[in-house]
């Protein structure tokens, strides 16, 4: 049975994550919600379903599919605006796995309480991307990120290891044709037929 996921947002990052959730056919019905007409019209030119209208609006959501949803990506520029949408999702699909994009880490505490399940933020994916941890800790004179979601094999050491234990850049497995979230107890150890879809990032110049 398919996979239905509705991401808010079609900026680069969104893009990202829809190639990573159309990847082997882990999201076979994609939705893209964007207030912009040229990102929506990108979107359909790329080949995915779209909705015009601003994320927070419970008609425009709805008309995307969020309430019965498998998975809800919200990954906008503001990070308020992000908030009020993963609160709004929430609301309409208790079910849903929801991923929001957060660049203040301080609110990724409340983000979490809000209804998402995983919380990404500019000082992580910096981190991953200049293999750093000098990093301040509220994000300030760091560059756009651009998103990166790429699908690798399981490392020799990492077998028999939770995918938990494996950083913070691994966002699922993929199981015998399946995706599985890395907090679902479903895969409790890595095997060596895994594959692992990891987040990194790049400085984006747009």
């Amino acid at each position: 049975m398919g996979s239905r996921a509705v991401l808010v947002g079609y900026s680069a990052r969104g893009r990202a994550v829809v190639s990573a959730l159309r990847c082997e056919g882990h999201a076979t019905e994609l939705t893209i919600v964007d207030a912009d007409p040229e990102r929506v019209e990108q979107a359909e030119v790329d080949g995915v379903s779209a909705v015009v209208g601003s994320g927070w609006r419970l008609s425009v959501l709805w008309s995307a599919g969020v309430h019965n949803a498998d998975q809800v990506v919200v990954a906008v520029r503001d990070d308020a605006m992000a908030m009020r949408i993963t609160s709004i999702v929430r609301s309409l699909n208790e079910t849903a796995t929801v991923i929001s994009v957060v660049r203040d880490p301080e609110l990724h505490e409340l983000v979490s309480y809000l209804g998402a399940d995983l919380v990404l933020g500019a000082v992580e994916a910096a981190e991953w991307a200049f293999g750093s941890s000098e990093v301040p800790a509220d994000g300030t004179g760091l560059p756009d990120l651009e998103w990166t979601v790429a699908e690798r094999a399981v490392a020799r050491e990492e077998i028999g290891c939770s995918p938990l234990d494996c950083g913070n850049q691994v966002l699922a497995v993929v199981r015998d044709g399946r995706r599985i979230w890395a907090e679902d107890p479903a895969v409790a150890t890595l095997r060596d037929d895994d594959r692992l879809l990891v987040l990194s990032s790049t400085s984006e110049d747009r």
